[in-house]
């Protein structure tokens, strides 16, 4: 090699060490701006907990959240087409008869709505109900802003709202996992929450309002980024502080900054189940309570768990029942949305399947793969939900689906006739028994409890069998979640309301009277429609007709 060719060699070499190494530097650059740019561009706290101003760093995201607000997609029995449940379904007129969700229940809108419709249904509405059936209702609690506000955790934790700090409620003093794991800042939270629970509800959007404004992105703003992200990362979060609070008494582990301990695939669920679940407001402060003290650690949920929380609660006096039932006098547990309960015993929790992955599936933008925040259901894209594990053909998994739930439908009718059965055989012993002797004498209330007395067992059989009604019912999968332990429940509805129809004739004889019990219940006429704004609280749709007709006469594959 000559000195020219050697000296060449190693310019060459070196330049091309030079561009290597700048190469490297360069793709090291970019590496650290994907992981860090985003975080840096523009600022986010839990004082701002507006998804516009959290978006800006995450478009992709924020536009996935923002289609929800056109989105009203019909399923046969889910979806997101706000129809009135009380029409479609008018027996539930009866079974909730003495309780708000009577007067006013259409099917939730997505989550861009979760504010704007708990702020507009009746059931939120004072004057409405006083004037409809429920004279002594004094207004939601604040407890209510829990799942439907994205201003939660401003509230307990935001300088910008301190007021719900002070003068704090003697809720405040009681045990809770999530704010004792945070010591005196954790306390100063705890005062504000239980403070807003306490606090009626348009009180507490009052405030809301006077700091953030009205409208969307103020008092009407619903499930946002901060929900379920950590300003500080991104990271997964669970700000809810009921759910933190029932996971710990359960044995699990609270975090300051996670809300509970636990690795990335455990909170794609825990973010969804810090709110879809059953609870309920307890004592003078109203605070939430998720009743899963009797569900153990990493087991599945049985609704006997239920059985066992309630039957306590009301043995102490602590929470006897969520409303009276008119027609019988039944202290009766509402269910609200089991969701997380159900899903606990399902194939796909058993199989590490969490809730994001079906109803937030991931998706392509550009070069990026993200999860799609068009939070639905897993109908609206088979294909994305379903199709990344099972391999059958798009109809082939719908026809799957549909097999489930005309199953729990059609099940879930009978049920309704057996409970509709013993309501109205209640109903009619109750009017016999006021006129026997050792009734008749008495007025008024005294009379309605001797005569409840009288009835103790039977109206117990109507509480249990109403549980798994209303959890089969209200439910929002029909079933789908886990079907074999929504069979379960359901089956023990039919059988508990037929032997309270039992239990009921053998309390009657002890007074020599004696009813004809009831096989074929009588189904209330559906109620009129509401005035609510389009779409919301609109007819069932004639498709939803014809697969109720379809189920009714066992017409399903």
């Amino acid at each position: 090699m000559s000195k020219t060719t050697y000296v060449a060699a190693i310019v060459i070499a070196a330049l091309g060490g030079a561009g290597l190494f700048a190469l490297n530097t360069n793709i090291a650059e970019h590496k650290g701006e994907s992981k860090t740019q985003p975080l840096k561009t523009f600022e986010i706290s839990d004082e701002e907990p507006d998804f516009a101003k959290w978006g800006r760093n995450f478009p992709a995201q924020l536009d996935g959240f923002l289609a929800m607000k056109d989105i009203n997609f019909e399923t046969p029995f889910g979806g997101s087409l706000p129809y009135s449940k009380l029409i479609r379904w008018p027996v539930t007129t009866t079974f909730w008869n003495g309780y708000a969700f009577a007067v006013d229940y259409s099917k939730p809108r997505l989550h861009y709505y979760s504010q704007i419709d708990q702020m507009e249904t009746k059931r939120n509405n004072k004057e409405y109900l006083n004037s409809h059936g429920l004279p002594a209702f004094k207004g939601q609690p604040g407890a209510c802003i829990n799942c439907h506000s994205g201003f939660v955790t401003a509230i307990y934790r935001s300088d910008k709202l301190s007021e719900f700090r002070n003068d704090p409620v003697e809720a405040s003093k009681l045990p809770m996992g999530f704010f004792d794991a945070m010591g005196a800042e954790g306390q100063l939270m705890k005062n504000a929450w239980t403070k807003m629970n306490s606090t009626p509800y348009f009180d507490v959007m009052k405030k809301v309002e006077e700091k953030y404004g009205d409208g969307i992105h103020g008092s009407h703003m619903g499930s946002t980024c901060a929900d379920c992200h950590s300003p500080e990362d991104m990271s997964l979060r669970v700000t809810r502080p009921a759910f933190i609070n029932a996971m710990v008494l359960r044995g699990y582990e609270a975090d300051a900054k996670s809300g509970i301990k636990a690795n990335r695939k455990a909170m794609r669920n825990y973010v969804c189940e810090q709110c879809h679940v059953e609870y309920y407001f307890e004592g003078k402060d109203s605070t939430l309570v998720f009743p899963w003290t009797k569900w153990k650690k990493d087991e599945a949920f049985k609704i006997e768990n239920f059985d066992e929380y309630y039957d306590e609660k009301f043995a102490n006096g602590e929470y006897p029942q969520d409303y009276i039932q008119k027609d019988t006098k039944a202290k009766i547990i509402k269910m609200q949305h089991p969701e997380a309960e159900l899903y606990s015993s399902s194939v796909h929790a058993k199989s590490g399947v969490t809730c994001a992955d079906c109803h937030m599936p991931y998706k392509r933008d550009g070069a990026n793969k993200v999860t799609n925040h068009t939070i639905q259901t897993p109908y609206a894209d088979i294909n994305a939900a379903c199709k990344t594990c099972h391999p059958q053909s798009e109809q082939q998994l719908k026809d799957r689906i549909a097999s489930i739930q005309n199953r729990h439908a059609y099940e879930l009718r009978q049920c309704e006739n057996n409970l509709m059965a013993l309501i109205q055989d209640i109903k009619t012993a109750r009017s016999e028994l006021a006129k026997h002797p050792d009734f008749a004498s008495l007025e008024g209330k005294a009379q309605e409890d001797a005569i409840s007395k009288a009835l103790e067992k039977s109206l117990y059989a109507h509480r249990k069998t109403h549980i798994r009604w209303d959890f089969a019912f209200s439910e929002n999968s029909y079933g789908f979640h886990s079907p074999q332990e929504a069979m379960r429940i359901i089956g023990q509805c039919k059988e508990l309301a037929r032997e309270g129809q039992m239990t009921l004739a053998n309390e009657l004889s002890k007074y020599g009277v004696k009813i004809e019990l009831t096989k074929e219940a009588t189904i209330p006429a559906a109620p009129e429609k509401l005035d609510h704004k389009p779409p919301t609280a609109s007819l069932p749709t004639e498709a939803m007709k014809k697969v109720d007709e379809d189920i009714k006469n066992l017409n399903f594959k």
